[in-house]
């Protein structure tokens, strides 16, 4: 049976990224100095970022975005243009340009996006099946930011709505955030509703928790490397496989 709406996550689910580059980011950041008078370096740009983000208790180390456990306590999204604005003042940094677009430029400089293979012709089919799509991502960067990205991979995606964790507050897999986006579609949860993501718990196992369908995607198949959802989904580990199951 057709799906009456379907959900993406944005990353390694709709676009790609290389592994994030920090460095480069910051490096960049710096060229924008109009004032930098204690000659901060890019390492000293980062160490700050990451006190205030330990400040706000978000996440510290690559293991605590894996533990459910933290992932459940972490309702509260964060804002990146914030972040950077205390982290810039604290070190009377001045930039030549707006927090908004030194957003940009850090994110394009850390992890540049590119459309998934394979992933347009998924929205192409259900643009031409009439099924509503739309993104819930968890995000630091700001919503304009994040449709910025997703339109210059997907240009021909019509999605009916993008929602960024980091304009709504709660970070997936807290329920409120799919909550809101099936408010958006005017459905109730239920299996018709099909949510398409890479992580096992933010993605799959939170939209299992409010009753939609949950596809873990995989896109490099390294289901293995991973702790597995603690609920039943489909996997896919390539997005022809997706097509297969929505044309059945």
């Amino acid at each position: 049976m057709l799906p009456k709406a379907v959900l993406f996550d944005y990353g390694m689910t709709l676009c790609t990224e290389p592994p994030i580059n920090r460095d480069r980011g910051a490096e960049l950041l710096l060229r924008h100095a109009a004032a930098n008078p204690h000659h901060v370096t890019p390492k000293v740009l980062l160490d700050q970022l990451d006190r205030v983000h330990g400040g706000l208790g978000y996440f510290v180390g690559e293991e605590s975005r894996r533990d459910p456990d933290v992932l459940y306590q972490q309702a509260m999204e964060e804002n990146f243009c914030a972040v950077l604005r205390y982290t810039l003042e604290r070190l009377d940094l001045v930039l030549d340009v707006p927090l908004q677009r030194a957003e940009v430029l850090y994110w394009d400089a850390c992890s540049p996006g590119s459309p998934a293979p394979g992933v347009q012709a998924v929205l192409s089919r259900l643009d031409s099946l009439k099924i509503p799509y739309g993104v819930v991502s968890n995000m630091c960067f700001a919503g304009d930011t994040l449709e910025r990205r997703l339109f210059s991979c997907l240009p021909q995606a019509n999605f009916q709505f993008i929602l960024a964790s980091s304009e709504y507050a709660f970070r997936k897999p807290h329920r409120m955030l799919f909550e809101m986006a099936l408010h958006k579609l005017g459905l109730p949860a239920g299996q018709d509703v099909w949510f398409c993501g890479d992580h096992p718990v933010c993605d799959v196992e939170g939209a299992a928790g409010v009753g939609l369908r949950p596809f873990w995607v995989r896109l490099y198949n390294d289901f293995d490397r991973l702790t597995p959802p603690r609920v039943p989904c489909t996997r896919i580990a390539a997005w022809p496989e997706f097509l297969k199951i929505l044309d059945a």
